[in-house]
């Protein structure tokens, strides 16, 4: 093995840690954009800098990587796919670069987390003090930050459990009130259940049986010593939406249980959840929410890629977290004591922030942002190092340039389609632009993501403007319905091209298909009255305008998203003349007024 003469590569490498904060200051990479950037620098430095990045080792996470390269080939979005791919091919360069530090490294790491965590507690609670709401530091998502602050939480009690004198058990001490707090005014639960999991994670591993039952006994009393409404509070059961995320979690098995093995497709969970969605009411709409993941990152990846990639993923972490100190966590050789000053204190804390992140990502999808899954696979990857490494044919000449030269292709590759994409998708949705223009971008941009639902949206009146060919028009407007059949906007727009067609009796059918989904859907109500108006069915119309009715009349909250809004919708004049028409044929006609304020 040849030495890393490089500058990262010291007693106490800072490399890792270096990306880690990098990371985070790129905004979480949740963006597209950030991730790129981040992916630039990082595979630079290995280009450059990093002599001895090599396959071997890699384990369970090659077989992983091999699972969802497999998987592309069945998704139904193999370039969108693709590009999510390219995303876990950085994860797995980074824990080989990570794998390949010195043990000491775990020190810098460690450092790099407690320090993220301690600036997203100072937020957190700052934040609660001045009555504003959770933010944290990553974005408007706090349980990001809250898989810091968890974690950083379970590295203070590997530190208590290790400490050696007085001061040092007053340091982890401060530490644990310190990121409890920052836990608390975030109020993630999630987060405080990474912690608790970690902590008796660690209470097992260093076989303390008495505290882990008085940490069990006080857990089971803090309902009963809780202030009444506490209890309520830190388990949100005042917010309906907190409990949605069960029925999110029954979406993702119903998606997993439809297909098993290579699951819908990576990154394309928002489509098997539009597929799947259940009606969840709140005033206006029924199917008025989304979502681009499972809320569990377990099921997640289950979903998106058969359970198969879950098992590994399972496998990996298990590897890793309950091998034996200063072993081997991918192959289970053991590697003998790691050498260095408190190496095997670094391990502990290093498992238990495995232990925390893995927790609290089985019930939220923590993992969206780049920064905290690259905090997990640096972790994995940190406690798989060992000196020296076995010779492999993976280190022959010619070998790192021949993966780093792959890994660079693959991401140039996702990069070019994924700008490509956002470039043609805002070329589409340009009002501005011409309907032929706007339809040749429509296109391109479909080829990276088909099922997109904006995409989806003006393909409809696209395709009429351009053509002015009703067939066709209905033709998509099905095919977009069948891929998000709790959508009653396409089949609305299926409707309303087959009465400009002349076709009334399918156009009747999916208006009432629209109406079951969305009974607030106030067009396509009023353009059923006509229809059944033309038939001379005045009573039926006559009932489709008091339902009309009785939705303005509701005294509800005013829409906010673009969807409610789109239900309630109503063209005024031609509503008002045609309620005037369809009153004088029908003895006894209603008389409420149109509420303008629903408009």
């Amino acid at each position: 093995m040849r030495p890393a003469p490089h500058f990262f590569r010291s007693g106490q490498s800072a490399g890792p840690a270096l990306f880690l904060l990098l990371a985070a200051a790129l905004g979480g990479l949740r963006a597209w954009e950030a991730l790129t950037a981040f992916s630039a620098l990082f595979f630079m430095f290995l280009a450059f800098f990093d002599e001895d990045f090599s396959v071997s080792g890699l384990g369970v996470w090659g077989l992983l990587a091999l699972w969802l390269a497999a998987g592309l080939a069945f998704s139904p979005e193999p370039q969108n796919s693709f590009w999510q791919f390219s995303r876990y091919l950085l994860l797995f360069a980074f824990f080989i670069f990570a794998s390949r530090q010195e043990p000491a490294a775990r020190r810098a790491w460690a450092g790099a987390v407690f320090l993220l965590g301690a600036l997203a507690a100072v937020v957190s609670v700052a934040e609660a003090v001045l009555g504003l709401g959770p933010g944290g530091i990553l974005g408007v998502n706090p349980n990001y930050a809250a898989a810091f602050m968890a974690a950083a939480l379970a590295g203070s009690a590997a530190l208590l459990a290790c400490a050696a004198d007085k001061g040092g058990k007053l340091r982890a001490a401060a530490g644990l009130a310190f990121f409890s707090a920052g836990l608390l005014a975030v109020n993630s639960r999630g987060g405080v259940l990474g912690a608790l999991a970690a902590v008796f994670y660690i209470l097992w591993r260093r076989k303390a049986l008495r505290p882990a039952l008085y940490l069990t006994a006080g857990l089971l009393l803090v309902p009963a010593l809780l202030p009444k409404g506490q209890l309520a509070w830190f388990l949100k059961l005042g917010d309906p939406y907190s409990l949605e995320r069960l029925r999110i979690w029954g979406t993702a098995l119903d998606a997993i249980a439809a297909s098993p093995v290579f699951g819908a497709g990576p990154g394309l969970f928002e489509r098997a959840f539009e597929i799947f969605k259940f009606p969840f009411y709140n005033g206006i709409s029924f199917y008025g929410h989304a979502t681009p993941h499972a809320h569990s990152e377990l099921l997640n990846l289950a979903a998106e890629a058969g359970i198969p990639a879950v098992c590994l993923l399972a496998w990996g972490w298990g590897r890793a977290v309950f091998a034996a100190d200063g072993g081997d966590p991918v192959s289970g050789h053991g590697a003998g004591p790691v050498s260095g000053h408190g190496a095997g204190r670094w391990e502990l804390v290093l498992k238990a922030f495995a232990v925390s992140l893995f927790a609290q990502a089985a019930i939220d999808i923590i993992f969206y942002s780049g920064a905290v899954q690259l905090f997990f696979f640096g972790t994995l990857g940190l406690l798989a190092a060992r000196r020296p490494q076995p010779v492999s044919p993976y280190d022959a000449p010619g070998a790192r340039v021949r993966t780093l030269s792959l890994l660079l292709a693959c991401w140039c590759a996702a990069f070019l389609l994924r700008s490509g994409f956002e470039r043609d998708k805002g070329c589409a949705l340009d009002e501005t632009m011409a309907p032929a223009v706007r339809e040749a971008c429509l296109k391109k941009a479909a080829g990276f993501a088909p099922g997109d639902a904006a995409l989806l949206e003006a393909s409809i009146p696209l395709s009429l403007a351009v053509r002015g060919n009703y067939a066709y028009t209905a033709a998509l407007a099905g095919e977009a319905a069948l891929k998000r059949p709790r959508d009653p906007f396409h089949l609305f727009a299926r409707a309303e091209t087959f009465y400009l067609a002349g076709a009334v009796g399918p156009a009747k059918t999916d208006l009432y298909g629209a109406l079951a989904l969305e009974p607030a859907f106030l067009r396509a109500r009023l353009r059923l009255a006509g229809i059944l108006a033309a038939e001379k069915n005045y009573r039926a119309a006559a009932a489709e305008l008091s339902r009309i009715e009785a939705q303005l009349g509701k005294k509800r909250a005013a829409p906010r998203s673009s969807y409610d809004r789109a239900l309630l919708v109503l063209p005024e004049a031609q509503y008002a003349g045609f309620r005037k028409e369809i009153w004088k044929k029908v003895p006894g006609g209603g008389t409420t007024a149109l509420n303008r304020k629903t408009r």
